[in-house]
């Protein structure tokens, strides 16, 4: 399972949670071909690296063509603007696209958050509620962008820590309004979510765009333990001064083992075994995709014959010693288990690279494997599979393009 956490001690918004995302790793190219779906013009998007405060991190903007003014939100004025987009024109726009159904339903869920925000705030009915023709573009590339990258990225779960906001008051189109600004605090009516003041920082940290990606997305805040491997962490930049940095920091974490790298020959495991004669086949698999994706090293059932010949399974666990609490503790609450084995292995294993070849398909994901001399690679079948659907050539075909490459480079 793929776990992204962000660090947002200086707020949140689109452009920044997009600065992150690129900064992780998200490709360009293809998020702007997914973007293109839209099929909505006017604008260019710069991502560029920088740094901050002596941080590399990544800049994300949208920029409107004739450096028109970007979106301020809702329109008090729209009935002057009859080129204007409401809500049900934004949602009709996503629906009609050919993004995927998931990113789809982020989108529109985002969106929608907002403009009921606006719409309580101004005392305006939903469908009443508009966004500026143009300056709404930006929204709909952050929205939209942030739940494509969402995708991409192959995210599970999102969690938010430090979510912070400034203090004082801030001029917008409508006038001087208080921080948090009042579709910010709209949005956090009737939620868990936790916003910290900042009493040095004098502005707007977090944006109703920001705050539609946490309040949608996020399903924990400030988790500080997490039963993971971090892979990745990058920032991205804010565009408002505050006096100290101003960044998302975004890191992400993976509980699957076999997509983590290995640099030793040898370690010691715990397996944890139950007999059951009152677990059915589909309860079992969903117990052990679920230990699995939180961070088990490997997961099975065998078919045994108990006392009594009744038939049963024995299920087992592997995972590192310093998990047997936390395993034990997941056995009896998804099992009918009311007791456990437990024995300390020692294994040898081999040491395990994990990177990416190339093809005219698409990236595949391989596993460089070695033991004292001994060497091979493993080809990643769920990225076969990917690249199979998307392209609708067999997966053989691609399994083969794949080898073919890797032989190219000698390897």
């Amino acid at each position: 399972m793929k776990t992204l956490v962000l660090d947002a001690f200086s707020g949140i918004s689109g452009d920044m949670f997009l600065g992150a995302m690129f900064d992780l790793g998200l490709s360009q190219a293809e998020f702007e071909e997914q973007l293109n779906k839209l099929k909505v013009k006017g604008y260019q998007i710069t991502i560029k690296r920088t740094a901050r405060s002596s941080i590399t991190g990544t800049d994300f903007d949208v920029v409107l063509d004739g450096n028109l003014p970007k979106d301020h939100g809702f329109d008090e004025h729209e009935q002057h603007h009859h080129h204007g987009r409401n809500f049900m024109m934004i949602k009709q726009l996503i629906i009609q696209s050919e993004l995927k159904t998931a990113v789809k339903e982020r989108a529109i869920k985002m969106f929608e958050q907002i403009a009921l925000a606006e719409a309580k705030v101004h005392g305006k009915k939903l469908e009443d509620v508009h966004f500026h023709e143009v300056g709404a573009l930006d929204s709909i590339v952050d929205i939209v962008g942030a739940a494509i990258a969402f995708d991409m990225l192959q995210i599970d779960k999102l969690i938010v820590n430090n979510l912070s906001d400034g203090v004082g008051t801030i001029k917008i189109a409508h006038g001087v309004v208080p921080v948090p600004v009042p579709a910010v605090m709209e949005m956090q009516l009737n939620t868990a979510i936790p916003i910290q003041k900042r009493f040095d920082v004098h502005t707007e940290l977090i944006t109703p765009t920001g705050m539609a990606i946490v309040k949608c997305m996020a399903s924990e805040f400030n988790a500080s333990i997490l039963n993971s491997v971090l892979e990745k962490t990058g920032y991205g930049f804010g565009k408002r001064e505050t006096g100290s940095l101003n960044a998302l920091r975004a890191s992400l974490y993976n509980s699957k083992l076999s997509q983590q790298q290995v640099d030793k020959t040898n370690d010691s495991v715990l397996l944890l075994e139950t007999n059951l004669d009152d677990a059915t086949g589909q309860q079992l698999s969903l117990t052990i995709k679920k230990a699995l994706d939180l961070g088990a090293k490997d997961a099975w059932a065998e078919p045994i014959i108990m006392k009594k010949g009744r038939p049963a399974y024995k299920l087992c666990l592997l995972t590192a010693p310093e998990q047997q609490d936390f395993f034990v503790k997941f056995l009896f609450s998804n099992t009918p288990a009311i007791g456990l084995r437990i024995q300390l292995m020692h294994r040898e294993i081999m040491e395990r690279k994990i990177e990416q070849v190339q093809t005219v398909y698409g990236k595949v994901g391989i596993k460089k494997l070695s033991y004292h001399g001994v060497s091979k690679v493993s080809i990643e079948h769920d990225d076969i599979v990917k690249q199979s659907q998307k392209t609708k050539e067999s997966s053989e075909k691609i399994r083969l393009a794949v080898l073919q490459e890797i032989e190219n480079k000698g390897e």
